[in-house]
């Protein structure tokens, strides 16, 4: 993976994306919302994994406005 995979769109640090690992990766297991998808810069969407820490973010601030 080069470093600009290895790195979240969004916050600039290590997304921990385990796609080429034997094991499953996290994200396989988990919902990213469509709304925050749509937060990545249209040129790096689909070029890396959205860290687990900018997913909680989101759905936490989610539950707080709701």
């Amino acid at each position: 993976m080069t470093e600009a995979e290895l790195n979240c769109p969004l916050c600039q640090q290590n997304n921990y994306c385990a796609v080429d690992s034997d094991e499953p990766c996290w994200c396989m297991n988990t919902k990213i919302p469509t709304e925050l998808i749509e937060q990545v810069p249209s040129e790096q969407r689909n070029q890396s994994c959205i860290c687990a820490s900018c997913v909680n973010k989101f759905n936490q601030l989610v539950k707080s406005v709701t």
